[in-house]
């Protein structure tokens, strides 16, 4: 169905009736379009990963995350939100500053740490939620090409976070293409669909797997890597601290790398999109269980975001409980 709104702030009539049309628990976001072959070769589509006509072969899917530009939801998919909850008590909250020595650079600095009370907040991790493309024809006597786009996230409408979840992923697709749908799969697509999101982590205790490639296969194995990704790199690599092993997200989890430490300790980083590093106060066996919604959302009673600044490996540290001298 074609919108004039780019973002709903709920969802329109016309998509819960045609949800209520459909009898099975499980839906997909999708819609079909149409496009001209003189956009594509004008570029037009380009942020959809569609460079040429020949990208549109018969068998062909296209994956593409769309750009935080596109709106609200988009930029939530990529970079996450973070949310005040002034309705709950503060906590103490610690962090570190780097300052001059005697007010003055030359002489070298100093790192101190800063406790205060501060409101506790809730962190929604970035979904990464790709859409998929599909040339599904063309229009007789027209240039027009005929494409189905969806979200291949498997939607259960007895899921608790159901009105949520279909609510931002119908706004996904509306704010890239203009138009959204709901429909249902056929029982191969969704055992197809159950099968995979059932697998969203592998653990790999220390000493298995070649954790820098995994890490180079999320980022794209890139030619030149700025030195802060490398940084990065090398410290979820070779970790200054004692683990367990390392966390490989696949699936929809598949551009995170985590860390658990000793006493059970989860720490996430992203190395495409994400801004920041999370630690979960979980275990293994806990974190493994979760759903999807328990882990996107998370309150800082539960969870620490360590933001990616000059300081951020002393940050993480100290949230750890590692002292230095």
């Amino acid at each position: 169905m074609k919108f004039k709104q780019n973002h709903f702030r709920k969802v329109p009539e016309k998509l819960l009736f045609s949800l209520s049309q459909i009898v099975s628990d499980k839906v997909i976001i999708s819609t079909n379009i149409s496009i001209s072959a003189r956009d594509i070769t004008n570029g037009k589509y380009k942020k959809w990963n569609i460079n040429s006509i020949n990208d549109l072969n018969d068998e062909s899917v296209i994956n593409f995350m769309p750009s935080k530009r596109e709106g609200p939801s988009s930029k939530i998919n990529l970079v996450g939100r973070t949310t005040i909850l002034r309705d709950l008590p503060k906590e103490d909250k610690s962090w570190n500053i780097t300052g001059p020595n005697f007010g003055d650079y030359s002489k070298g600095t100093h790192t101190s740490t800063i406790t205060k009370p501060v409101f506790q907040k809730e962190y929604e991790l970035p979904r990464e939620i790709h859409l998929s493309i599909k040339n599904i024809g063309k229009e007789k006597d027209s240039d027009e090409i005929q494409l189905k786009i969806w979200i291949q996230e498997l939607l259960s409408k007895s899921d608790k976070l159901f009105s949520d979840d279909f609510l931002f992923n119908l706004n996904l697709l509306q704010e890239s293409t203009g138009n959204c749908g709901v429909i249902s799969l056929s029982q191969e697509e969704n055992d197809k669909l159950i099968e995979e999101k059932q697998k969203g982590w592998e653990f790999l205790p220390i000493g298995t797997g070649d954790i820098r490639g995994k890490i180079l296969q999320k980022i794209g194995n890139k030619k030149d890597i700025s030195d802060s990704s490398q940084e990065r790199i090398d410290y979820f690599t070779n970790p200054p601290f004692e683990i367990v092993g390392h966390i490989n997200g696949i699936n929809s989890f598949e551009r995170y790398i985590g860390l658990e430490l000793p006493d059970g300790v989860i720490i996430l980083e992203n190395f495409n999109y994400g801004n920041a590093i999370y630690v979960l106060k979980s275990n293994w066996e806990t974190f493994s269980k979760m759903t999807r919604g328990e882990l996107i959302k998370q309150k800082s009673s539960e969870t620490e975001r360590v933001t990616h600044n000059k300081n951020w490996k002393i940050n993480l540290e100290t949230v750890l409980g590692i002292n230095h001298k």
